[in-house]
C-alpha cells in the first residue's frame, strides 16, 4: 500500500519532532557533561517558563485555523490579517503586564530572579506571535512551512546551544549565553513565517473581520482557560520541583519526561492535518470516520512501538547516557512513556471537542480534574518524592482520557471495546514498570488478539493509504 496525501502531511508535520528526538539524543548528554544536572536544570526552567505562551497567546491562531475552513478565500485573508493584528496588540499588552509584575516581585524578593529578564520577556512576546503564526499556517494548510518553523523554534532552539558548548565550553558554559542562542533561533522562525505570509499575499489591510472577532469573543475565554489548565497540568509540577527539590531534581525529573514527551510529535502531526479537514466537514459520518481513523491509528501504531521497546529501555538508557544514567531515570522514563501516551490520545480528543465548538466542556472536565491534581502535588511536595509527582501526573492523564472519551463516546467506534483495549494496554506497561514480564507478555498476546478481532482495517486504510 502507498500512503496518500494526508499521511504525507502527517509525516511532514511530525518530522520536526522526529528530528528533535535525534537532536536530544545528541544534546542531552552534552549538557549533562558540561553543565551537570544543576545548571542544565536552570537552562531548562527558562524554556519551561516560556510555556506560559500557551495561555498568553489567547488561542487566537487556533480559533482562526478552525474558522478559516468555513469561509471564502477572500474572507480567509481578512481573518489572517485580523488574527495577526489582535495577536500583536494582545501579546504586547500581556508581555508588558507580566514584566511589570516581575519587576515588582523581584524588587521585593531578590531570590525571584530570571537570567537576563529583558531578553526573556522579549522572547515571551516573540513566542506569543509564533504560536499564532504556526496555527495560521496549519489552518491554511502550509504544513511544510509550519513544520520547518516548528523545528527551528522548538527543537533547534533547545538543542543547538549544545553545539556551541562543545566548540567553546568556557564562553558558553553559563545559562544566559546558551539561552541567547535559543532566542536567535526563535526570532528566525517567526521571521520566516511572516515573510511567507506576506509573499503569499495572506496579509492585507482588512484587520477587523467581524466573523473572527465574534469567534474570539465566544471561544477565546474557554480555550484560554483550558490552556491555563494545561499549563498547570504540564508545568506546575516542574516549578514545584525546582522550588522545593532543586535544579538537580528538576533535571532528573525532566530528562525522562522530555524523552517520553516526544511521542507528541505523532499526535500533533495528526492534529495539524485533521483539524482543518474536520473543521471543514459538516456531515456526522465524515467527521466520525476522520476522527476514528486518527484515534485508532495513533493507538495501534504508537502503542505497538511502546510495547516492543519497553523490555529494552533499561539497556538503551544506560548505553545512551552512560555515567549520567541511573535507576531513577529508568524508572521515571517508563512511567512517563505511559503518561505521554495518554496525554497524546487525550489531546486528539480535546481538539475534536474544540472543532465542535464545545471548548467549554474541555474546561469543565479539566476543572474537575484540577482539584485532585493539586491535592496530589501537595502530597508530593510534602514527601519530596519525585515518584509521587510522576504518579500524580499519571492519575491525572488517565482520568482526563476516560472523562473526555466518555463525553464523546458516540463519536468513538466500538467505544466499550476501545476502553477494554486501553485497560489492557495500561496493565501491560505497568507490569513492565514492575518488572513482571510473564504478565507483560501474556497481556500483550491478549491485546494483540483483541486488536486483530476488532481492527478497523477499512477505516484506517481509507484515511492513510491510496
Amino acid at each position: 500500500m502507498i500512503i496518500n496525501k494526508y499521511s504525507g502531511n502527517i509525516i511532514i508535520s511530525s518530522a520536526p519532532g522526529v528530528i528533535s528526538i535525534l537532536l536530544s539524543f545528541f544534546s542531552i548528554p552534552v549538557y549533562l557533561k558540561y553543565l551537570g544536572f544543576e545548571e542544565y536544570g536552570n537552562f531548562l526552567i527558562l524554556h519551561i517558563l516560556l510555556s506560559i505562551v500557551m495561555v498568553t497567546n489567547l488561542n487566537f491562531g487556533k480559533i482562526a485555523s478552525i474558522r478559516i475552513q468555513k469561509v471564502s478565500p477572500n474572507e480567509k485573508n481578512s481573518i489572517v490579517s485580523t488574527t495577526l493584528f489582535f495577536s500583536i496588540i494582545s501579546s504586547a499588552i500581556i508581555t508588558l503586564f507580566l514584566l511589570g509584575v516581575y519587576l515588582i516581585i523581584s524588587k521585593n524578593n531578590s531570590s525571584f530572579t530570571i537570567y537576563n529578564y529583558k531578553i526573556f520577556f522579549l522572547t515571551l512576546f516573540i513566542s506569543n506571535l509564533y504560536v499564532t503564526l504556526e496555527n495560521i499556517c496549519k489552518g491554511i494548510k502550509h504544513f511544510f512551512i509550519s513544520s520547518f518553523s516548528n523545528l527551528i523554534f522548538y527543537s533547534l532552539s533547545l538543542s543547538i546551544p549544545a553545539a556551541f558548548l562543545i566548540m567553546n565550553s568556557s564562553k558558553y558554559s553559563n545559562v544566559s549565553s546558551l539561552f541567547e542562542i535559543s532566542v536567535y533561533c526563535k526570532i528566525i522562525s517567526v521571521f520566516i513565517i511572516f515573510l511567507i505570509l506576506i509573499f503569499k499575499n495572506y496579509i492585507n489591510q482588512k484587520i477587523f473581520s467581524k466573523t473572527i472577532i465574534g469567534d474570539f469573543i465566544s471561544y477565546a475565554k474557554w480555550q484560554t482557560l483550558s490552556s491555563a489548565y494545561i499549563q498547570v497540568f504540564d508545568f506546575f509540577d516542574k516549578y514545584l520541583i525546582k522550588i522545593f527539590l532543586g535544579a538537580s531534581s528538576l533535571s532528573l525529573y525532566s530528562i525522562p519526561q522530555q524523552i517520553a514527551g516526544k511521542l507528541s510529535v505523532i499526535s500533533e502531526g495528526m492534529i495539524s492535518v485533521f483539524l482543518p479537514r474536520i473543521s471543514s466537514k459538516q456531515k456526522f459520518k465524515v467527521k466520525y470516520n476522520i476522527f476514528n481513523s486518527n484515534l485508532y491509528g495513533f493507538f495501534y501504531f504508537v502503542g505497538l512501538i511502546l510495547i516492543i521497546i519497553n523490555p529494552y529501555l533499561d539497556e538503551l538508557l544506560i548505553w545512551w547516557l552512560k555515567d549520567s544514567s541511573n535507576l531513577k531515570l529508568i524508572y521515571l522514563l517508563k512511567i512517563f512513556l505511559l503518561i505521554s501516551f495518554y496525554i497524546c490520545i487525550t489531546s486528539l480528543i480535546s481538539t475534536f471537542i474544540d472543532t465542535e465548538y464545545q471548548s467549554k466542556k474541555n474546561f469543565e472536565i479539566e476543572s474537575l480534574i484540577l482539584i485532585f491534581f493539586i491535592l496530589g502535588l501537595f502530597i508530593s511536595v510534602y514527601f519530596k518524592n519525585l515518584n509521587y509527582f510522576a504518579f500524580t501526573i499519571f492519575i491525572k492523564a488517565i482520568f482526563a482520557f476516560i472523562l473526555k472519551a466518555y463525553y464523546i463516546k458516540k463519536y468513538i467506534l466500538n467505544f466499550n471495546i476501545f476502553l477494554i483495549k486501553n485497560i489492557i494496554f495500561v496493565m501491560i506497561l505497568i507490569s513492565s514498570i514492575r518488572d513482571e514480564f510473564y504478565f507483560f507478555y501474556f497481556l500483550t498476546f491478549l491485546l494483540i488478539l483483541i486488536c486483530l478481532i476488532f481492527w478497523p482495517k477499512k477505516l484506517i486504510k481509507k484515511e492513510f493509504f491510496k
